[in-house]
């Protein structure tokens, strides 16, 4: 069993790996968590809440021997620093999406956990949603279970507040269908295009576009959208095959099956929540009673192809991804 398991970032999304925490603790999973966060007034009432340590920074949290393993949940551009800084104190790391800012920095971190031998993850916690899960197992019986996939589109849109100096849509959005692509369809991103607006904003508030993949017995093409600006939230996919359409739903996890004669609606069990059972996966790994479902290269791989998007948006043209 693990001694400690700390949290970096408790506010907006890191409070949700608190609550992930504290039912892993409560099931005998970790012996305990600790909270990290600049924020003094948000760090004591987090752990006071949920009775747990609690620390103003990763150094100050490092000179606690029991602490094995680190969530990060800070803003992008922090990513690197902390990962970089936990890997060479010897912890296991989970990195919220994206890894890092860029490409080249998640190679080194990839670098570091390998030369430390220390387990890297990255936060695609969709891959855990029983639907991705259930699509997943059926194209892995029959690889032709939806005929010729002639698309693959999506729609991950809402109202959100702009973070001017984080990142944009597509490394914050579409990044999770890049790396979903590859994961259920053990697809291979090989060019790409993008246009975006940014609405005189730093960075983009929408895109859209497509991904041209390579699986293993035909080619995809991915059409994505991707937006801050829209009205109402949506984080839909559609599958269109020649044999059957799916349309899934990665808010409420529920998915629909079209074929010429009926529409089926499996009966899929829900079970805990994806972010549970991705947290839940990287206390495992570190306990090597289960290996990592997302890995740090996947992390890299998914940002290469958003940096691609990003340079052809610029040049206004489809770029290779080698």
């Amino acid at each position: 069993m693990l001694n400690l398991i700390g949290i970096m970032g408790v506010g907006g999304w890191g409070k949700n790996h608190v609550k992930a925490l504290s039912r892993l603790r409560a099931e005998g999973i970790i012996d305990d968590f600790a909270v990290i966060d600049i924020d003094r007034e948000r760090l004591r009432y987090v752990s006071k809440l949920y009775g747990c340590e609690g620390y103003t920074s990763l150094s100050e949290a490092l000179k606690n021997s029991e602490l094995e393993g680190l969530i990060i949940s800070t803003p992008t551009p922090l990513h690197y620093v902390h990962a970089k800084e936990a890997l060479e104190n010897g912890l296991h790391v989970l990195v919220e999406k994206p890894i890092t800012v860029t490409s080249k920095e998640a190679w080194e971190l990839i670098e570091l956990a390998n030369k430390y031998n220390r387990v890297l993850m990255t936060g695609f916690l969709l891959r855990y949603s029983p639907v991705v899960q259930y699509v997943k197992e059926k194209l892995k019986q029959d690889p032709n279970y939806f005929g010729d996939i002639l698309m693959i589109s999506t729609r991950r849109v809402n109202s959100w507040q702009i973070r001017e100096h984080d990142v944009g849509v597509i490394r914050d959005l579409v990044i999770h269908d890049i790396d979903l692509v590859t994961y259920m369809f053990d697809a291979k991103p090989i060019r790409g295009y993008a246009h975006i607006k940014n609405e005189g904003y730093k960075f983009e508030v929408f895109a859209t576009g497509f991904i041209e993949y390579e699986a293993r017995w035909n080619k995809l093409i991915l059409f994505f959208e991707a937006s801050w600006v829209a009205p109402q939230k949506f984080r839909r996919w559609v599958i269109s095959g020649t044999m059957k359409e799916a349309k899934l739903d990665l808010v409420n996890h529920t998915l629909q099956i079209y074929t010429r004669e009926e529409t089926i609606q499996p009966m899929i069990p829900v079970g805990p929540d994806p972010l549970y059972r991705q947290d839940k996966n990287f206390v495992e790994a570190i306990n090597n009673k289960g290996k990592p479902l997302v890995t740090g290269i996947d992390g890299y791989n998914a940002l290469r192809v958003c940096e691609a998007l990003l340079k052809s948006a610029k040049s206004r043209v489809a770029i290779d991804i080698s």
